[in-house]
């Protein structure tokens, strides 16, 4: 049972992003962002607690509806208005009723949103991060990782730098220490 409760907490952890995502489409001049995304994590906990990593569907693809349906409740007690149509309500297309608007209006050659969010939250984190290193082991690392520019290897990086490729990956291993060291200690 508690390790159910922590995997449950992990899961609303790790996807409050993507509930402030889905919130700021809901923008109302009655609800604040806030407000909407409070709502929001309503729905994402009922998700994280109903969820079942055994039926192979991605945890935000199951908590979508539920966080949705969260907030578009909320804009409902406010305003009184008509029920919003969600993009996961069924839609009668064909004779197959299992299609939703998403399917519909999903681009599947566009990056997912909860992606393209958790690779800006990492990079903004790595860039902070990078700030307690000296000039040196920031090249180092925002060469491994990409920051401001391409990926290179340890050798391209060497060769940059005029130092041998273990020395680079010896520089390199230090500062993920320091940085490690720093996100524990704050």
């Amino acid at each position: 049972m508690k390790e159910h409760q922590q995997t449950r907490d992990e899961l609303v952890n790790k996807n409050m992003g993507y509930v402030v995502t889905l919130a700021r489409q809901y923008s109302h001049e009655l609800l604040s962002t806030e407000d909407l995304v409070s709502e929001g994590s309503i729905g994402l906990i009922k998700a994280a607690g109903k969820y079942d990593p055994e039926r192979g569907k991605p945890f935000v693809t199951f908590a979508a509806p539920y966080i949705r349906r969260s907030i578009e409740d909320a804009i409902r007690r406010i305003t009184g208005e008509v029920p919003v149509l969600s993009t996961d309500e069924s839609l009668p297309i064909g004779s197959n009723n299992n299609y939703t608007l998403l399917n519909v209006l999903e681009d599947k050659d566009a990056p997912q949103a909860d992606r393209q969010l958790e690779q800006v939250t990492l990079t903004d984190d790595l860039v902070r991060a990078i700030d307690i290193l000296n000039e040196r082991e920031q090249a180092v690392i925002k060469g491994c990782f990409g920051v401001n520019g391409e990926r290179k290897t340890m050798a391209e990086i060497g060769e940059e730098l005029g130092m041998k490729r273990e020395r680079v990956r010896q520089i390199r291993n230090k500062a993920l220490r320091k940085m490690r060291k720093a996100s524990h200690n704050s």
